[in-house]
This record gives C-alpha cells, sequence and structure tokens, in this order.
C-alpha cells in the first residue's frame, strides 16, 4: 500500500540527517534541513534553493546541462572542469573554495555518487550567476556497485586511491593560494572523523553506523 511505498528500511533519511550536519560543520553550504518523524518513520527534508519566499521559482542550470556533459558517462569528468567553469562564470575564489571543500568531503565521506548533475548554479533575476547549495550530501558507496565503486568525477586523473598531491594539483590548477588545499583538507578530516558522533545524534543505527565508519577515507593525505 501506499504507507509501505513511504518507509525507509534502510534508514537513508537518517543517514542522510547526519550527513547535512557533518557537511554544514565542514564549512560547507547547504540548506536549512530537518528530520521529520511520523509513524515510526523518519523523512529528510531540505528547503528548497530554488524558490524565491513567495514560490517564485529561481533559475537552475546543473554542471551537466550548462557545460553539455553527459552524466552517464562516468569518470569522463572532473572536479578541476567543474573548477574552470566556475572561473568562467566569473565567480570569486570564494566559490572556487567551496566548490574545493565539497569535493573534499565526497572524497573523504564516501559520497561516490558525485556526477555532474549533482553540482548546479543559480541565475538571479539581473541574470547574475552563483554557486547553488550543496545537494544529495550523502553516504553512497557500493564496491559492488555499477556506479559507485567509485567517483564519478576524478581528481588529477583518478577515480580511487587519492593523496595530498592530488589535492594540491587540482588547487594548483584552480589558482588558489599555496597552503589551502591543505587547510581545507585537514579540516574535512577532523570533522569526518567525528562521525560516530553524528550518526548517534541523528539516530543512525549502531550496525550502519560502523559499517560507514570503515569507508571513511581518514587516512593517507
Amino acid at each position: 500500500n501506499r504507507d509501505k511505498e513511504l518507509e525507509d528500511p534502510q534508514g537513508y533519511g537518517v543517514i542522510e540527517y547526519a550527513y547535512y550536519n557533518m557537511a554544514r560543520d565542514c564549512g560547507i553550504d547547504i540548506s536549512e534541513s530537518r528530520l521529520f518523524e511520523e509513524n515510526g518513520r523518519r523523512h529528510f527534508m531540505t528547503r528548497r534553493f530554488d524558490r524565491f519566499g513567495g514560490g517564485e521559482k529561481l533559475h537552475v542550470l546543473s554542471l551537466c546541462a550548462l557545460a553539455h556533459y553527459d552524466f552517464n558517462m562516468a569518470g569522463a569528468y572532473s572536479y578541476e572542469q567543474a573548477l574552470l567553469v566556475i572561473r568562467q562564470l566569473g565567480l570569486p575564489m570564494a566559490a572556487i573554495e567551496e566548490q574545493f571543500r565539497r569535493m573534499v568531503f565526497n572524497i573523504i565521506a564516501r559520497n561516490q555518487d558525485d556526477h555532474v548533475k549533482n553540482i548546479a548554479f543559480l541565475m538571479d533575476k539581473s541574470g547574475n550567476w552563483s554557486l547553488s547549495p550543496a545537494f544529495d550530501v550523502i553516504y553512497s558507496f557500493n564496491p559492488s556497485g555499477d556506479w559507485t565503486a567509485s567517483h564519478q568525477m576524478t581528481l588529477n586523473g583518478k577515480r580511487d586511491d587519492f593523496t595530498m598531491d592530488d589535492f594540491k594539483a587540482c588547487a594548483k590548477v584552480a589558482s588558489m593560494k599555496r597552503g589551502r588545499a591543505e587547510a581545507i583538507v585537514n579540516e574535512v578530516r577532523e570533522t569526518v572523523s567525528r562521525w560516530k558522533d553524528y550518526a548517534d545524534e541523528a539516530g543512525v543505527p549502531v550496525s550502519v553506523r560502523d559499517q560507514i565508519q570503515r569507508t571513511l577515507r581518514l587516512k593517507g593525505f
């Protein structure tokens, strides 16, 4: 029945809520979100960023659409290309560092469903572009999966086995200041290292919490 369709037996809602809180504490711009509980079910809710206060639509375009990419081609596009598009739109260095921070979070926290539709841009009524808030920020890793065994976008030509040199190379391509890559990686890693606290606060089942903990990339760079 319809109620059955609304169930969340895997607990994705609470995982996404835990990731929302963790991403926010990493300094990532992400829309206000809540966990709504009813009849034993827990639903992740987030405020739409493509609407004005009165409900009027705000123009949104994904990286995929803007750059004419094919999001079905896993590994065909890179985070460096995403940062280049941000520069081509004339956005400030703060937007480049914001997207860099999201990339670092995706890699350390294993959000490997990081395809080119999961980066978006907003245009206001004056025709000015901005980077949208982050969305679809959740644990997404299945070593035997067709899509999430590796990252959808590459970093320094790689989809796995990343090192600090890869982050530094990306930052250099994006003309970020020296030392910013290491600083951002360390900030994100320190926050993600407290995953169990975020999971417990959100109510993630212990078995799921520990399974995710074992796969987080907290070492190696």
